[in-house]
């Protein structure tokens, strides 16, 4: 069952990166949407989180790739995006390949710190998802980004 409402003092967002975890979220993801997947991603990976050095979480998600097919990826944010993209491009599965296949970071006009990073993932094969591309929003509400996307005819049906 859903729960749309959490007790008081309980966190919205548990990040349980382990490899029971993971093991539980694919019986899970089989069971409930089956066969329509053909990309895992985890959900924010951070250098504080472990997942990034943890070797039997990495052997399962490149075992998940051989048996199900499914890409590998990751989602990231925050001020270390760059450093957790080339980490992550660092890792290896035990046959050498890379272990991960795409990342979704946050890039838009007002946070382009992660912009030679993903440059460099893309330029490596991996594939990039960008999350908040108009800033959630906020490159809306900012007089001079509307003027200047009005002159290049970005946003003409908006205006």
């Amino acid at each position: 069952d859903w729960k749309v409402e959490l007790p008081p003092g309980e966190p919205h967002e548990v990040k349980d990166h382990s490899v029971a975890n993971f093991q539980k979220q694919i019986f899970e993801t089989l069971e409930h949407i089956g066969d329509y997947v053909n990309l895992y991603q985890i959900h924010s990976a951070t250098l504080d989180s472990g997942v990034l050095g943890n070797k039997d979480v990495h052997e399962a998600l490149a075992n998940c790739r051989e048996k199900r097919g499914w890409s590998i990826g990751l989602s990231v944010s925050g001020p270390q995006q760059d450093t957790i993209i080339q980490t992550a491009m660092q890792l290896k599965t035990k046959a050498g390949d890379p272990l991960f296949d795409s990342v979704q970071c946050t890039y838009n006009i007002l946070e382009q710190r992660p912009q030679k990073m993903l440059m460099d993932a893309h330029l490596a094969g991996m594939d990039i998802i960008i999350k908040e591309g108009v800033a959630n929003g906020r490159v809306f509400q900012n007089e001079s980004l509307l003027d200047h996307a009005t002159r290049v005819i970005c946003i003409r049906m908006l205006v």
